[in-house]
């Protein structure tokens, strides 16, 4: 299994990325993930709603974390944040646990969330300012039983292929009603495509990403939905 993928320039009109060689902050990747999800699967249907000019973050210290790319429809929110802390955008990502998954190991998990749940022609662009940064547009498909992968652009996203970690379901998690989940602590694995943005000068700045997600057909892409969501952020970097 490849952990990591990394395809960058590093720098694009000044702002910066976190190369594949760094450990932003003093945590891996693979950890900021795990910390993605739990708080992804933490949300009620309420909190994970995003509101009209509201702020939908996850603040961990010198990293905020945006909304989940799978949310659908457009979303503009406004937050305040620090020109000390790095940004993580989710383009298109996935995890499978042991809740609903019994019985596969850590590596399974990983590759269950890749080959289960990020099928089908998948494209994504963050935009910081308005001024493009990272492109991401792959087909995975499955072909007679076996993953077919083409990556046609993949420019400043990081893909990463997880490490097994733990993760926990509440009662209330609003994914319990939109997926086969089961409440309790499991051991998880992710796959997917993210950009892991250094800190902002201080000022006013847009953040703004994309997705859309096609079914590339149902022997090739069992299970997948078409999404489409456009995402802003306008931040206060104080």
């Amino acid at each position: 299994m490849i952990p990591f993928i990394f395809v960058s320039t590093s720098i694009v009109s000044g702002v910066e990325l976190f190369s594949k060689d760094e450990v932003p902050f003093g945590k891996s990747y693979d950890d900021w993930i795990a910390e993605f999800w739990n708080w992804v699967v933490s949300l009620s249907l309420d909190e994970a709603t995003p509101k009209p000019g509201g702020c939908l973050i996850h603040e961990s210290g010198s990293m905020v974390m945006l909304m989940n790319s799978a949310v659908g429809g457009s979303h503009n929110q406004v937050c305040t944040i620090t020109s000390d802390q790095g940004i993580l955008i989710p383009n298109w990502n996935a995890w499978c646990d042991s809740g609903d998954h019994r019985g596969l190991s850590d590596e399974q998990l990983t590759r269950c969330a890749r080959e289960q749940f990020n099928l089908g022609k998948i494209g994504s662009e963050v935009k910081v300012d308005g001024v493009p940064i990272a492109k991401l547009d792959v087909t995975m498909a499955l072909i007679s039983g076996s993953l077919d992968y083409k990556i046609t652009t993949l420019q400043n996203i990081s893909e990463i292929y997880t490490k097994g970690f733990n993760i926990t379901i509440p009662a209330d998690s609003m994914l319990l009603s939109a997926a086969d989940l089961v409440a309790g602590d499991w051991r998880a694995g992710s796959h997917g495509w993210w950009v892991f943005l250094e800190p902002l000068p201080p000022g006013k700045h847009t953040v703004s990403y994309n997705v859309r997600v096609f079914p590339t057909g149902a022997l090739t892409s069992p299970g997948v939905n078409a999404v489409s969501s456009d995402i802003t952020y306008l931040l206060n970097v104080t």
